[in-house]
């Protein structure tokens, strides 16, 4: 269908362009992208040359701006890449087979601009387009780059997922090239996770099948990544072979942005070996190298120089790479990953050089990078979400279509089963309204009865409240009125003994007084009741406990002690106390300051506060 797709294509080009006899809009396509890997000056002249043509039709427009997007991508200038793709996409909005490789390019970009939340979602459409079109080499090919996506945003076991799905998509004939490039793509996020056999192992098959296709790019870049697998296991002469390959080859092909990385890779070859002095001198050729191409990969690259500067103490060169960096300005365009190792690295460096100033500053700089790559982490995992949600929605889409065929052709048979189906759902409907309803009457009526019974209790608390306040109240009239008649026998036996007093008094001042008269008043006295003892025995029936308590409390009180403090407890005056007991008022005054002494109380209030309590 593909195949079709771009004949017709070619059709309608060659109809278009029918007054252009001596250009081959075809021709120029093809040679093109043949000089992009080994001549690409050559292909942007041709390029340039074919969109100079007068009508040109929008599909060779399209092809030819997404060529131009490419040679800029090949130039490490991402930024022009997304221009002339984006350029290409307006021209190719009806022609999804070549729209999806115009996609594919820009998705490219993207990751080379560091966007890799952006390029996943650009893949993540393309990768829809090519099952859609049932394009398995074209699917493989956008796996690829998905696994590079992930690669670089350091998910490795995702990049290898992918990269193990596009490899068995791809003819083992048809698609030779394509299946090594993958094949590459692997062998370099083994090359990450630090697998370096299998790296080796793969790198080395990729090799024969770059050189014979004319992938010269390709070939010299797997060349570098072999090189610096070697240098990692100790491989350090066959290192040094493959590297130098790579370099002369590179020279030849005049691409300078490679050509730097690879005399990086020897630097790190000549630092682990703790050839010093050659090392910093290769490092310093890489710099010139990538400065001389504006290449933005000279961030990571310095990032890993000073590094090895800091650990040999050369601190003072490492702040003239700064200075060197500094002035490029390409810092802002290189990619988190690249701009944290530079930050990291030259921080190390201002520490060590006390220059507090700027280290705190780089440190700064380095966490809010970190803080950026975790949110595109973030955001990439959000997007790939979205992307599988609208995969599946799309998928959804189809089944329902599907299903709506068959649909159509049972109609009847499902609206007779729908109207069986609302008659029941009607039935089950009424049953369920009505078990409601049934339902909410029972509770309506227990809530009643719950409200009569709670009604019921309260009344029946209030009651025995009522009835226990009633008995608390007698209660307490008992105690008062025997109280009162406590006190009443107390007075009584005050007055009794007033009279005995005055009897005394009489004789005393009197003579003459007649002995028979005497005799009459004590007879009246005799007759009286024993007030005292009945006093004692009202008082104890009332406050049983007092004496006790009092004499356990306090010990050193004697029994006419514990007498007084019963009138006390009366609320007996002193006056009252004094004529009941035949005592002065003062000696009763100092009865109770000594009663107080041995009870060791000084405060009257506290006294009569305890005696009342007990």
């Amino acid at each position: 269908m593909v195949r079709k797709l771009h004949l017709t294509l070619f059709f309608v080009a060659a109809l278009s362009f029918g007054q252009e006899k001596n250009y081959d809009f075809k021709a120029a396509e093809i040679n093109a992208r043949k000089l992009l890997n080994s001549n690409p000056d050559k292909a942007l002249a041709i390029i340039k040359k074919t969109l100079t043509q007068p009508d040109v039709h929008d599909s060779v427009y399209g092809k030819t701006y997404n060529l131009y997007g490419i040679y800029y991508g090949m130039a490490g200038k991402p930024d022009s890449t997304i221009f002339y793709t984006k350029k290409s996409l307006t021209y190719l909005i009806d022609y999804p087979a070549l729209r999806v490789k115009s996609l594919m390019n820009l998705a490219i970009g993207y990751r080379n601009k560091g966007a890799y939340g952006t390029s996943i979602k650009l893949l993540n459409e393309a990768i829809a387009i090519q099952k859609k079109l049932k394009n398995n080499a074209g699917l493989a090919t956008a796996y690829g780059e998905q696994a590079s996506n992930y690669s670089n945003i350091t998910d490795y076991n995702k990049a290898v997922d992918y990269l193990l799905k596009a490899i068995p998509l791809f003819h083992p004939q048809k698609n030779r090239k394509d299946l090594y490039i993958v094949k590459q793509k692997l062998a370099g996020t083994y090359l990450v996770k630090e697998n370096y056999a299998f790296a080796i192992d793969l790198y080395r098959e990729c090799l024969p099948e770059f050189k014979k296709a004319g992938l010269l790019q390709n070939y010299y870049l797997t060349l570098i990544n072999l090189g610096d697998a070697l240098t990692h296991t100790s491989q350090y002469d066959d290192a040094a072979k493959t590297l130098d390959e790579a370099k002369a080859g590179l020279i030849t092909y005049g691409d300078k942005e490679l050509i730097g990385i690879c005399i990086f890779k020897i630097a790190e070859l000549e630092a682990k070996q703790g050839r010093k002095a050659i090392a910093i001198a290769t490092y310093d050729n890489a710099l010139i190298s990538l400065r001389e191409a504006g290449s933005v990969k000279i961030i990571g690259i310095s990032g890993t120089y000073i590094d090895f500067l800091n650990r040999q103490n050369e601190h003072q060169k490492a702040l003239s790479v700064i200075s060197t960096i500094e002035a490029g300005k390409k810092f802002r365009d290189a990619n988190r990953q690249d701009q944290l190792a530079y930050q990291n690295a030259i921080a190390e460096t201002y520490k060590a050089t006390h220059n507090d100033k700027e280290a705190i500053k780089a440190y700064q700089n380095t966490i809010v990078i970190m803080d950026s790559i975790a949110a595109a982490h973030k955001n990439v995992a959000v997007e790939e979400i979205q992307a599988k949600f609208q995969t599946q929605l799309q998928r959804e889409k189809n089944l329902a279509l599907e299903a709506n065929n068959r649909i159509l052709q049972n109609e009847m048979k499902i609206e007779k089963r729908l109207i069986y189906l609302y008659i029941f759902i009607s039935f089950a409907i009424i049953v369920l309204i009505s078990l409601f309803l049934r339902g909410y009457w029972l509770k309506n009526k227990l809530q009643k009865e719950e409200l009569k019974a709670i009604e019921a209790e309260k009344i029946l608390i209030q009651q025995q409240h009522e009835y226990e306040q009633g008995l608390t109240n007698s209660q307490k009239e008992i105690i008062e009125e025997k109280q009162r008649e406590l006190t009443s026998t107390a007075l009584r036996m005050a007055n009794y003994q007033d009279n005995i007093t005055t009897i005394i008094e009489k004789c005393n001042s009197n003579n003459s007084l007649n002995i028979n008269d005497i005799k009459k008043e004590l007879q009246l006295l005799m007759k009286q009741k024993d007030y005292w003892k009945q006093f004692e025995t009202r008082f104890n029936a009332l406050h049983p406990e007092f004496g006790t308590v009092l004499n356990s409390k306090f010990p050193k009180l004697t029994k006419n002690d514990i007498e007084f403090c019963s009138l006390l407890k009366l609320n007996l005056s002193n006056k009252e106390i004094a004529s009941l007991l035949q005592i002065s008022h003062e000696s009763a005054i100092t009865k109770k300051y000594r009663i107080k002494k041995k009870m060791e109380i000084n405060d009257d209030a506290e006294f009569e506060k305890l005696l009342m309590e007990i």
